[in-house]
């Protein structure tokens, strides 16, 4: 009897290794957390700004 995968059983699992990970990537969408971020930094900044000023 014969250990191991075939090579379609191997591309079939590389295919949905593929596939699930630009759906993680399309969901977590790192630039938008990025945008998000530095808004939030800005309006802080903007706070402290007024807060000074006012």
């Amino acid at each position: 009897m014969k250990k191991g995968f075939t090579l379609i059983e191997l591309l079939i699992v590389i295919g949905l290794l593929a596939i699930l990970s630009t759906v993680a990537v399309l969901v977590i969408n790192p630039a938008e957390l990025l945008r998000q971020a530095r808004d939030s930094q800005r309006v802080s900044d903007l706070g402290t700004v007024h807060s000074a000023l006012g």
